[in-house]
Formats: structure tokens, C-alpha cells, sequence
């Protein structure tokens, strides 16, 4: 799994999250469906890309935080029950991930691996996942995601 790279400024997100001390014990679906009862609701959208952002504290104790939402233009007029996140511009190492190739664990583990390989570092921890008309559904093997690692040049 190969990666393209891409200079993205930075993204304002408005959605649900979720907060547990491992990704793990997280009800990612149960998010999912608490933020399709709300994706309706949120202005300013831009383009029709779904996003999850994992974000993975680096302190003790630890904390992981999940964010499902749509990038937005401007913050405003949101309804209570939704949180914004504004990401840094940055450079991305962007993975494309095709189900029929493996499962989400699969995935990851091919995204960090190159990682670990490469002459990059993570610049920011945490991991964006995109989805598009490209996803029909984890069960489906013709459904595509994209993954995103915020990268710099290894110090």
C-alpha cells in the first residue's frame, strides 16, 4: 500500500464525538448513528465527504478521542448536541484502502507500518479517515476509504 502525499491547509470538522481511554472500548457505530441523526442540521457544509478523525492524547492517563463529521466553511449556528475541530494545515500521507484487500485492522496496520518504514514521522497524533461515494459499507469488498497521516520529515 502505497501512499500520495498532499498539502492540505487546514479543515474545520463539526460533528459528533466520543471519548474513551482506548480506542478500543469506543461505540464508534453508535456514533455513527447518534451523527446521521444530526449531519442534516449542519450549515456551511463543504463537499459531500464524511469524515472520522481518531485522535490519540499522549498523555497519562491516556485519552482517544473520535470525532465523525463533515468539513464545513465557517463554525456557526451549530446545533448543541455537535463539536467542532479545527485541524492544522498539514501535510498527509494518504492511503487508499479497498475492503475486498482486508479489514479495517489490516488497513491501519499496512498505513503504520509504511509509516515506521519511511523517513517520515507523525506530525500530529492523530489519523483522519475519508469516505466518499466510493464506500458502500464495511460489509461490501468494493467499498474504498481513504486514510490520512498528518506527516513531516523524520528528525
Amino acid at each position: 500500500m502505497e501512499p500520495r502525499f498532499v498539502e492540505r491547509p487546514g479543515i474545520m470538522l463539526v460533528g459528533i464525538v466520543g471519548a474513551s481511554s482506548d480506542v478500543g472500548k469506543l461505540d464508534i457505530v453508535g456514533l455513527w448513528e447518534r451523527f446521521d441523526k444530526q449531519h442534516k442540521n449542519i450549515r456551511h457544509r463543504v463537499g459531500e465527504e464524511f469524515y472520522e478523525i481518531h485522535i490519540q492524547e499522549e498523555t497519562i492517563p491516556t485519552m482517544h478521542f473520535c470525532l465523525i463529521g463533515v468539513e464545513v466553511e465557517k463554525i456557526e449556528d451549530m446545533p448543541t448536541e455537535l463539536f467542532a475541530k479545527v485541524i492544522p494545515p498539514c501535510n498527509y500521507a494518504i492511503f487508499t484502502h479497498q475492503f475486498k484487500n482486508g479489514s479495517f485492522g489490516e488497513a491501519f496496520r499496512a498505513v503504520y507500518n509504511w509509516l515506521g518504514e519511511s523517513s517520515y514521522v507523525p506530525a500530529y497524533p492523530f489519523d483522519i479517515q475519508c469516505y466518499d461515494e466510493r464506500f458502500k459499507g464495511a460489509d461490501n469488498p468494493d467499498s474504498i476509504f481513504e486514510i490520512y497521516v498528518p506527516i513531516k520529515t523524520g528528525e
